[in-house]
Order: structure tokens, then sequence, then C-alpha cells
């Protein structure tokens, strides 16, 4: 991997992920009805209407009215309220225009969580290996669909890696605050809280818990609980085959449908939850550690991953890379290779990601095995205590 660190080669790939990333923007930029933008702005406008918002029949109908006219294709809006109440402000925009604001939020973001990653994460001190890192996860092919499609994990990359940051500093209950936006989507958390509490570490999990209280309780005063139910249901009819999902869930889904997808989540995550209890001692003094690995074991075990939610990816490769660059980078080469193949030759399903994520997790695994981790980035209180035991020496 020792190309990687070429300047040429670096710079070739940093404009190479850059070109792909701006031209699934420019294509959807043209066509933004066409994207799951629409089914966002379909949320906000039944919200916006009072209407019922997890109902299919006024979805249908405030989708029409986006569109000009009954499309024969359907997107539902299947995310939580407070994302239609996010997304109301830009029904006042044209679509075209609104997207353009949505993707300037997301670079935005991007650009935010990269300099964290940079800054606070270590990757600074591995020089151009650390800028081809940040490249192959933060701006990577799967991350590329976010602009492609609407989605909004490009922003809620940001609190993600901010959150870790502070986990890293030392300062858990804003962290824990930050670390509740991506439970938006559950999906690339859903094992955190249970590996923080395993780590001592319950101040995060305590301001984890305060911050879904928070959007959670708005959302349950916007739609009531019986608008939470439709939600499930809404989830359970026109939510996508676990069979197109990434992960282990999405490649058994594929043999078996759906009721084995769902069953393998269920036993792989009791099955996760009982091996990170087992090697809490490993991960003791250790909280950013059993961040990455979560977060890479709920994409990997989660039923429904698309490779636009790989961008979370970023935090676990950073971490891994503070102590093992050429493993880390491995892996997102990987991951990025996976993709590649599984989108242009593979039609069955994306399994070649499943396969990567399980090579990425098996290093963070491995990584448990040598307790003795570089400070990257000292604190300050760790800089005084140094000065004050070499002066005293």
């Amino acid at each position: 991997m020792a190309f990687l660190s070429r300047r040429p080669v670096v710079l070739a790939l940093v404009a190479a992920m850059a070109l792909v990333t701006a031209a699934y923007a420019i294509y959807a930029l043209a066509v933004p009805l066409r994207t799951d933008f629409v089914a966002m702005l379909t949320g906000a406008r039944v919200l916006g209407d009072g209407g019922c918002l997890y109902c299919h029949a006024a979805q249908v109908q405030a989708q029409s009215g986006l569109l000009g006219q009954p499309h024969a294709t359907f997107d539902p809006f299947l995310e939580m309220p407070v994302v239609a109440l996010a997304y109301r402000p830009l029904l006042l925009l044209a679509p075209t225009s609104g997207y353009a604001a949505f993707l300037g939020l997301s670079a935005l973001c991007v650009g935010a969580a990269g300099v964290l990653v940079w800054r606070r994460l270590g990757l600074a001190s591995r020089g151009l290996a650390g800028m081809t890192l940040l490249a192959l996860s933060l701006v990577s092919l799967p991350a590329a669909w976010n602009y492609h499609l609407g989605q909004v994990d490009a922003i809620l990359v940001l609190p993600l890696v901010a959150g870790a940051a502070l986990l890293a500093a030392s300062r858990p209950f804003p962290a824990g605050l930050l670390l509740s936006l991506p439970l938006l989507k559950p999906q690339t958390e859903w094992l955190v809280p249970f590996a923080l509490l395993l780590v001592g570490q319950w101040r995060v999990v305590v301001g984890m818990a305060v911050g879904v209280a928070a959007w959670g309780g708005a959302s349950l005063l916007m739609v009531g609980p019986g608008g939470i139910a439709q939600w499930l249901s809404l989830l359970d009819q026109q939510g996508p085959a676990v069979a197109t999902s990434i992960g282990l869930p999405g490649a058994l889904a594929s043999l078996g449908g759906n009721g084995p997808g769902f069953a393998a989540a269920a036993v792989l995550g009791v099955m996760a939850c009982g091996w990170l209890g087992w090697r809490r001692g490993s991960m003791a003094g250790r909280p950013l550690h059993a961040l990455a690995l979560a977060v890479a074991g709920s994409l990997l075990l989660a039923p429904h991953v698309y490779a636009y939610d790989l961008i979370a990816m970023t935090v676990p490769l950073a971490v891994l890379a503070r102590r093992a660059l050429a493993p880390a980078l491995a892996g997102a080469v990987l991951l990025n290779a996976a993709h590649l193949v599984d989108t242009l030759l593979i039609a069955s399903g994306p399994h070649l990601e499943a396969l990567a994520l399980c090579v990425i997790v098996m290093m963070l695994a491995a990584d448990l095995r040598d307790r003795a981790v570089p400070a990257v980035n000292p604190s300050r209180a760790q800089l005084s205590v140094a000065r004050s035991t070499t002066t005293g020496a």
C-alpha cells in the first residue's frame, strides 16, 4: 500500500473521487424529482397540509401534486416525522433549487466532517496516506450515491464524526447528544449504545438517550402513537426487500426472502452483543475503538443497509488507521472495489460489499489483541503531565 502515499497517486485519487461525486450530483440536479428527494418532499407536503403522514393515499396524492401528474412508480416517505419537518422549507423553492440547497448542505457537512477526521481523529499525522484514506471513505464510490439519490447520510456523517471526536476528547455527554442524530438512520449505529455501555461510557449513552428522546418525542407529538404505528406498517409494506441490502442478512435473504433475512439480523445481532460482552475487557479504556467496532458491526448486520450508508465507515476506518494504517487503507480499497464490482457486474445483490465489511470488522476485532494505542492527538492535560514529568526528571 506504499504507492497510496505517493503525491501523484493521492492527487489523482482525490480528483477521481471528487469527479465521480460531482457527476452523480449534477445528474441528480437535472432530475431532482426522480430521486428519493421526491419522497422527502412528499412527507414535507403531507405534514404541511396537516394530512395523515404515513397514509398511503395521502402520500400518493401529495407526490402526484409534486410531479404534476400521477406517476407509474411511487416513492414513499419512510423517514421519521422530524425529517419531514426539516424538509418543509425546501417546499418554498423550485425542485432544482431545493435540491441544490440540499447538495450544498451535504457538501458543507462532508467538508466539516473531513476537517474533524483530519485534525481530531489523527489522519493528519499520516500525511498523504491519511489523505488517501479520507478520500476512500468520506468521498468514496458508495458515498456518492447520497448525492445521486438525495439521501441524508452525507449530512448525518457530521454528527457521527463530531461525536467520535468529542468521545476521543473525553467529553462524553455532548458526544452522546451528537451520536443520537445518526440514529435517525438506525442501521448505522444500533449496536453503539450497547458497546459503549460495556466499556463504561454510560454518560455517552445518557447523552444519546436524551437526544433520541428529543427528536423521538417531537416525532411522537407530531403524529401521535397511531402515526408511529402507521409508520411501522408502511415500512413493512413499502420498505425495500432485505435481499437488496448490503450486509449478511441481505445475502441470506437473497436465498430465502425477507423472513430469513430479518431472522438472521436478529440472531446475528444477539451473537454480536454476546461477543462484545465477551471482549469487553479488551475494549476497556478504548471507547473510540468500541464505537468504531459497533458502527462497522451495525452496518454488517442490519437488514436495511445500502451503499449510501457506507459513508459512516469513515469513523471505523479512521479509528483503525490510528494504529494500523495499512489495514485501514486495504479495507477502504476493498470496500470501494467491492462496490464497483457489485454495481457493474453482479445483479443478484451487493454481496461483495458484505464480504468487504466482514473483513474490516475482523481487522477491528483483531486490533483488540494489542491494547497499546499511541496517542495521536494528546490532550492538553497529557502534555502538561509530560512536561512536568520531564522537568522533574
